[in-house]
């Protein structure tokens, strides 16, 4: 097992010291300095690999740290400072509990996750599907236990949890971590259902998840079941649950299916014309009806031209791509709305909690609407089957601040249905909850539809100023990842500040109208470099 730690080490480093090689070149003035022969210079590989190794232990600990300090520890401790801190710390089992034990076990398995490291050590180097995966899941969840441990014994303490306690946190959340992972292999081997892959039963997760962990917040209801995941006899019970998933994985007969239908998908290498039509039979698939553009008015073309012309074609020609998650998410929004509605109705004392605290739902907005916005998804779209073709052609890359804003009015369009719908849903809530028309359910509707033009702007914004797809069909560029890191903290920041009503609407608006103008001029100035496959 340590040699093949040692050769998955070697490929995760290798890599990471190439991609850092890669972006230090674009860098201004340094990277001039760089020349293409360091990538063979083995002293400086050398050197490199050792600095990636370094910074990929402290990513994992920053990461941790990120996580629990920004999307529960915040929310818990720092919205309401009035609380008491045995309340706190319920709030944060609480939180803790939704995300890390429930979304996160239900929407994550290393097993059947498609990454270029399992294709590159099965299918090129010839491992062994079993002793890659028992020695990937036995590095992942070993790191994984001591990554959360500084995060979980600092937030814990700050809320007056012992020692022992954030510790039997960390145990809990590791070895139920590991049982998912086998719950959904042994899911797989039934039924052949990869639940990773489906994308509304995840974003069901994630949404649900999410309105649960939160939901306390705005109710001031401090549930005190969560505390049952520091006792011992939960700790006993997940321990057991987790030996036992962990006993029967390092047993498991059979992981070359799964390895199998993991690494078909992301098979670059040898094949690019399948990985493209693979690639289009998943995620950005067209139906066979969207091309056929008889049933649609040929008066919508008549009086465009140039890349307008183009953008409509492509926007008409694959309209089920394009509408199909927008569709999810109304209906999703829909039925959260007449729940909602008839509970509220239903539930004075939550009605009257509501009426009176609309305004405290807007810092909210920022994460809600940055899980709902499609921006991301409709550029991987527009990538993969049209830009992966035209990019190639210098007349096109040095037209980016024209098709830029097409694309970006259709964007807002879209995003801003996604956005109405949620105002309208919201809306009924107050007014089933005895609210009057006033300026905080104004300002929410500012707030709504101005954030969803934020992340329409952002999304395609990062996409032309950074291009993150590769042919291969991966992201790698790490800005992009920190630039939407950054953006993500700013929701959790968000909620912990606790602005007002009317000064947070007005920040949004201001930083909405800058970073427009920002955009636009970015475009404009490097869009003719930036815009390029890689």
């Amino acid at each position: 097992m340590l040699r093949t730690i040692n050769t998955l080490l070697a490929i995760r480093t290798s890599s990471a010291a190439n991609r850092f090689i890669y972006y230090a070149q674009m860098l201004p003035l340094i990277g001039r300095q760089i020349p293409d022969t360091v990538y063979a210079n083995l002293p400086i590989k050398k050197t490199v690999t050792v600095i990636a190794l370094i910074l990929n232990v402290l990513w994992g600990l920053f990461s941790k740290l990120a996580y629990t300090g920004l999307f529960i520890y915040l929310p818990a401790a720092a919205l309401d400072r009035s609380l008491p801190q045995e309340d706190q710390l319920q709030l944060f089992l609480h939180i803790f509990l939704l995300l890390s034990f429930v979304v996160a076990g239900g929407t994550t398995a290393s097993v059947l996750e498609p990454k270029r490291e399992k294709y590159i050590a099965v299918k090129l180097m010839r491992l062994s599907p079993a002793t890659y995966m028992r020695t990937s899941l036995s590095y992942r969840y070993c790191t994984y236990f001591v990554y959360y441990i500084p995060a979980l014994l600092l937030f814990t303490s700050l809320l007056g949890a012992s020692i022992m306690q954030g510790l039997a946190l960390a145990i809990v959340v590791t070895f139920w971590r590991v049982f998912c992972e086998y719950m959904h292999l042994k899911l797989f081997e039934k039924t052949g259902i990869e639940l990773i892959r489906k994308t509304l039963f995840v974003w069901l997760m994630i949404g649900l998840g999410c309105a649960a962990a939160y939901i306390p917040l705005f109710l001031n209801w401090t549930p005190n079941s969560s505390s049952m995941l520091i006792g011992l006899p939960s700790v006993l019970v997940i321990a057991a649950l987790g030996i036992f998933a962990a006993v029967r994985l390092a047993r498991y007969p059979d992981y070359r299916t799964a390895v199998e239908v993991a690494t078909k998908r992301d098979d670059p290498l040898l094949d690019i014309g399948r990985m493209m039509t693979d690639a289009k039979k998943t995620s950005v698939r067209s139906k066979d009806s969207d091309y056929d553009l008889t049933t649609m008015q040929a008066d919508m073309f008549k009086t465009k031209e140039g890349y307008a012309y183009l953008n409509a074609l492509f926007f008409a020609r694959h309209r089920s791509l394009i509408t199909q998650p927008v569709y999810k998410r109304l209906a999703i929004i829909g039925g959260f709305g007449v729940v909602g509605t008839v509970f509220v109705a239903l539930d004075s004392q939550w009605g009257a909690l509501l009426s009176s605290n609309l305004g405290i739902i807007l810092p909210f907005l920022v994460l809600i609407l940055n899980f709902l916005t499609v921006g991301e998804r409709v550029c991987r779209a527009i990538f993969y089957n049209c830009d992966l073709s035209l990019l190639r052609y210098s007349f096109y890359r040095n037209a980016a601040n024209q098709h830029f804003r097409i694309r970006l009015y259709r964007i807002m369009g879209l995003n801003l249905t996604i956005a109405s719908a949620l105002g309208v849903a919201l809306t009924l809530f107050a007014l089933a909850a005895g609210a009057a028309v006033n300026l905080e359910l104004l300002l929410l509707w500012v707030c709504l539809l101005v954030l969803a033009i934020f992340f329409s702007v952002h999304h395609l914004l990062m996409y032309y100023i950074f291009q993150p797809y590769s042919t291969e069909l991966n992201v790698k560029n790490p800005i992009f990842y920190i630039l939407n890191l950054l953006v993500s903290s700013a929701s959790g920041i968000s909620i912990g500040v606790k602005a007002p009503a009317l000064p947070f609407t007005v920040g949004v608006v201001v930083v909405t109208l800058v970073y427009l103008a920002a955009a636009f001029l970015l475009v404009r100035r490097f869009g003719h470099r930036t815009f390029r496959v890689k």
